[in-house]
């Protein structure tokens, strides 16, 4: 069977009408080939809808069946991809939600030869659907390398709501057509083998380009940029310019920053990315969702709000403290630190460089001043001593 026939087997899952099983609900379930994965049992359910789709004659629905917003669920498939190796796919279909508080979108994430280290992802969380939206297509587009093994795409939803799906398509596309891989931009890490205790392994070719960035604050899997940069060694320690070290085991982040010892762990997967423990003695705690970012760590403390309206990079979200026409406090928090698995000492390296202390964008308006009270301040013409 080549591609096209492959792509047509695909759009008939949610395009034609077959025969569904009714659940005890009495909404019809998922076509054969979808499946519903979520963060614990019983939290969502899924089904096809006849009332009101967007496109076609029925849609696929997502919905929370608990009030707990730290959930996510998804419903998928998953097909090989030997016939879209070397190619640019894109995943699209119209979708619309109903009271979600958190998120949801489109995801698509093409795997490799090791399934922990995905080649290519992307399931719209920087540039979400939340609340109640109309119907409207959107689309993932990403490239699938000759080494790639398996495609799973879907709908996501973290949080609380309905979100619906239909009208879906696969399309192979050129490369006139953007990706909107969270992962596109990274470079390959030079590895030759095992490292001895005095090399100092390169970082990648393309050490300049970024995977996601915390404020100024940017970073690959070679490479964060801080004032005092870290690079990455072949043996997966990260080192500064003052030779202060980072390991990261799993989910925890351990050595030194800025002459202070850390232990943090970070905790994503859902709607909330946590980032906790201790750096220098003191708790530190920084939470990161769709709508809010909170840092902080010891009696310092940052709480921004995110900026929906603000003019940044799809792939970002500005979060911010306004106080009146003024800006007192932003942070731009972009691609991969926005998902769902963001690299753990690239992070906690990127979000401790920014800082606990609020930072005043530039081109802001001054800051105010205590008003003048001395008469004699205001008056330019007088010489001498004033009189009292």
């Amino acid at each position: 069977m080549d591609f096209r026939k492959k792509l047509v087997a695909l759009l008939l899952a949610l395009a034609a009408p077959v025969a569904l099983a009714q659940p005890s609900g009495g909404a019809p379930k998922l076509p054969v080939g979808w499946y519903v994965t979520e963060s614990a049992p019983k939290r969502y359910e899924a089904g096809v809808d006849n009332s009101a789709p967007c496109e076609g004659a029925r849609s696929a629905y997502l919905r929370s069946l608990s009030l707990d917003e730290a959930g996510y669920g998804t419903f998928m498939q998953a097909f090989g991809a030997q016939d879209f190796r070397g190619k640019r796919l894109r995943f699209s279909a119209a979708a619309r939600v109903q009271d979600v508080d958190g998120w949801a979108g489109l995801w698509m994430r093409v795997e490799g030869p090791d399934p922990k280290q995905p080649l290519a992802f992307d399931n719209m969380q920087s540039r979400a659907l939340v609340g109640t939206r109309g119907c409207k297509r959107y689309e993932v587009v990403l490239d699938v390398p000759k080494e790639a093994t398996t495609i799973m795409a879907g709908l996501i939803m973290s949080g609380t709501g309905q979100a619906w799906l239909d009208g879906v398509r696969f399309d192979i596309v050129d490369n006139t057509v953007p990706v909107t891989d969270l992962l596109a931009a990274r470079p390959v890490v030079a590895s030759t083998g095992p490292a001895g205790l005095d090399e100092v392994a390169p970082v990648a070719k393309n050490d300049q380009v970024p995977l996601g960035r915390v404020g100024d604050v940017w970073f690959n899997h070679g490479r964060v940029a801080a004032d005092k940069p870290y690079t990455r060694r072949t043996d997966g320690v990260w080192v500064s310019i003052l030779s202060e070290e980072i390991y990261e085991h799993g989910i925890e982040v351990t050595g030194t920053f800025g002459q202070r010892q850390l232990d943090l762990k970070v905790r994503a997967g859902t709607s909330k990315t946590l980032i906790d423990g201790t750096w220098g003695g003191e708790p530190v705690s920084i939470m990161l969702s769709p709508d809010t970012l909170t840092m902080k760590w010891g009696r310092l403390t940052r709480e921004l709000q995110r900026d929906k309206n603000a003019a940044v990079d799809s792939t970002c979200n500005r979060y911010q403290v306004n106080e009146g026409p003024r800006i007192t406090d932003q942070i731009d928090v972009c691609g991969a630190a926005l998902g769902t698995r963001p690299p753990p000492a690239q992070l906690v390296t990127a979000f401790l460089a920014n800082g606990f202390r609020r930072s005043t964008p530039a081109r802001n308006f001054p800051i105010p001043q205590p008003p003048v009270l001395s008469r004699e301040a205001l008056d330019t013409q007088r010489t001498g001593t004033p009189n009292q």
